[in-house]
């Protein structure tokens, strides 16, 4: 038998794109030199299912990607109801591998976000009838308020396509959805599928399980080296390849090597395209979303999950008073009335406080950000703001923050009250709430820059060290070296601890004696604490300024920077790209 892959490289669908449905043209992937698709021409019609298949490594999923606006393409275009893809991102509904939609939420909740971050300038009474009629077509009208972590992974994978239905996008991209999944439900998903092209949407998915193949109107076979292979239904692909299943035309396929090109397909001509119709991307292009809504609604949402975690939240709580209650125990008692070794014990009280409090913060916020990497790249292509996601971190963490330094303080001041009076530790408290928000500031810089949650608290005694001995409390600003100085004097902490000992009136009892024992000087503390609040303000806005250049950097990255992009790849004059970001 001759071979199914002969010479050259092939289309999918014709020549020139038409309006509706999804339509790609000339798609080349490049990535370190190495192609990943090859010269891809596709077309999705509204009203049809479409499968690619293929053999791992084959390209399938970059392919899905840059058809779903995710990453640009090295060269090539894809259009939207023939609309630049540039323009169309809210039209594409895209439901990448993993989980996204977050476990805490129910899933009526978990629509009804979805859709006030997509559909934002629909009405709210149009929303809930949206979010409804989403949850009937899923067929999950009766499990609309059970948490998202209670269902089967069947479930959840629509619960995901739900997530993106509440936009109305006229397309549905799919990346392995059925992954994992027993026959039996991956035979429901499918079907589910079928009913949302037979709905008028044009849907693309990605799969390995070939029970299903025969829903769909057309599957595409891709070969190694990112090639198409052939182009046609269920029984002409099998009559191509002289199979009697698919899973021998997968065995055909990962055999080849970029050597053996492909065959000619026959082109997708007009008269097989459904007569239904897609919506016109212009009638439905939207301005640019409100930054306080969305701040609203983020910050709604991850309270909600947050207070749902209640085991987390407990132990994140009652952590505070644990560190405060040690640290008013580890000094002598009423050690601050004490005329002699006072000055000196209070030095070192002040510092265990600050610790605690940069602890608090930088724990609260440095995993935040890098466990929704992949929800917050999905949203941010559909029009998330990454400065409103980050300030709805901020507004939720800081309060939270403030009442974890409270419970910090309050034993600290009752175990080792003041040598004036009780009302000296609402300095201490107020300063001690700035420093942790500043720890807040620093700890979602970490969770921008590292890859996951993990590696969060690896990096973070890389964050706490410095702190420790810049503060100035072991070893005094005046015995450091000049470099060593200026750093210390951009630290969060010297200035927490400038403050908090100026609350607790440490610098008039600092005698010469002890100033040249420990180097320790009274004008360290005498600065106020307006002063240290200001600076560490300052220097707070100035890290989440850079928090959000390195996550707009990061997330832009992820849609341009993947691939090499070649001289015909650039973006349509005019053309912007989601996501907004960061101001």
């Amino acid at each position: 038998m001759s071979s199914p892959l002969s010479q050259n490289d092939t289309e999918a669908g014709p020549a020139t794109p038409r309006r509706g449905g999804l339509s790609g043209r000339g798609i080349r992937v490049q990535a370190g030199g190495a192609t990943l698709v090859r010269s891809v021409d596709i077309d999705v019609r509204p009203g049809e299912l479409c499968a690619i298949i293929g053999a791992s490594g084959a390209g399938k999923s970059t392919l899905l990607r840059v058809l779903a606006g995710v990453n640009a393409p090295s060269a090539g275009t894809v259009t939207v109801d023939g609309e630049p893809i540039d323009y169309a991102t809210d039209s594409v509904g895209y439901v990448p591998t993993g989980d996204l939609v977050h476990p805490q939420l129910t899933v009526r909740e978990a629509l009804r976000y979805a859709a006030a971050l997509r559909a934002y300038d629909v009405p709210v009474r149009d929303r809930e009838t949206r979010v409804e009629a989403v949850l009937e077509e899923l067929h999950m009208t009766h499990r609309g308020d059970a948490q998202v972590r209670s269902l089967s992974d069947g479930e959840r994978r629509r619960v995901a396509v739900g997530t993106e239905l509440v936009g109305e996008p006229s397309v549905v991209v799919l990346d392995e959805p059925t992954s994992g999944l027993d026959p039996g439900l991956e035979r429901r998903l499918m079907v589910l599928l079928r009913e949302l092209a037979d709905r008028g949407r044009a849907v693309l998915v990605t799969t390995h399980a070939t029970g299903s193949l025969r829903l769909v109107d057309r599957i595409v076979v891709m070969a190694s080296g990112g090639r198409i292979a052939f182009v046609g239904s269920h029984d002409e692909t099998l009559r191509h390849f002289g199979a009697t299943t698919i899973d021998e035309v997968y065995a055909m396929v990962e055999s080849s090597d970029d050597s053996t090109d492909v065959v000619p397909v026959r082109n997708y001509d007009a008269a097989d395209a459904p007569a239904q119709t897609s919506n016109n991307v212009s009638a439905r292009r939207r301005s640019a979303p409100p930054m306080t809504a969305q701040i609203k609604t983020l910050s709604s949402r991850y309270a909600l999950c947050m207070r749902r975690d209640a085991r987390s939240l407990t132990l994140m709580i009652g952590q505070a008073p644990i560190i405060g209650i040690a640290i008013g125990l580890t000094v002598p008692s009423n050690i601050l009335s004490n005329a002699v070794l006072g000055p000196f014990y209070g030095v070192l009280l002040a510092f265990m406080i600050v610790i605690g409090a940069v602890w608090l913060g930088l724990i609260a916020a440095c995993r935040e950000i890098a466990r929704e990497r992949g929800a917050l790249l999905r949203e941010a292509a559909v029009g998330v703001r990454l400065d409103a996601y980050l300030l709805s971190k901020c507004a939720v963490i800081f309060p939270l923050v403030a009442f974890q330094t409270f419970l910090l303080i309050l034993p600290v001041a009752a175990l080792q009250p003041p040598d004036g009076t009780i009302m000296d530790y609402g300095g201490v408290l107020a300063v001690s709430i700035v420093a942790a928000w500043g720890a807040v500031a620093i700890g979602l810089l970490v969770s921008v820059l590292v890859q996951n949650a993990g590696q969060a608290t690896t990096v973070l005694p890389l964050v706490v060290i410095p702190q420790l001995l810049l503060a100035g409390a072991l070893i005094p600003p005046s015995q450091m070296i000049a470099p060593i100085k200026a750093l210390s004097d951009i630290t969060l902490a010297r200035w927490a601890l400038s403050g908090i000992g100026n609350a607790l009136d440490l610098g008039p009892g600092i005698s010469s004696d002890l100033s040249t024992v420990t180097g320790l000087e009274g004008s360290f503390f005498a600065q106020g604490i307006v002063q240290p609040m200001v600076m560490i303000a300052l220097l707070s806005g100035v890290v989440l300024v850079f928090t959000a250049i390195v996550l707009d950097r990061r997330v832009i990255n992820a849609i341009y920077d993947e691939y090499d992009v070649l001289d015909d790849a650039a973006p349509p004059s005019g053309a912007k790209r989601t996501p907004q970001p960061a101001a």
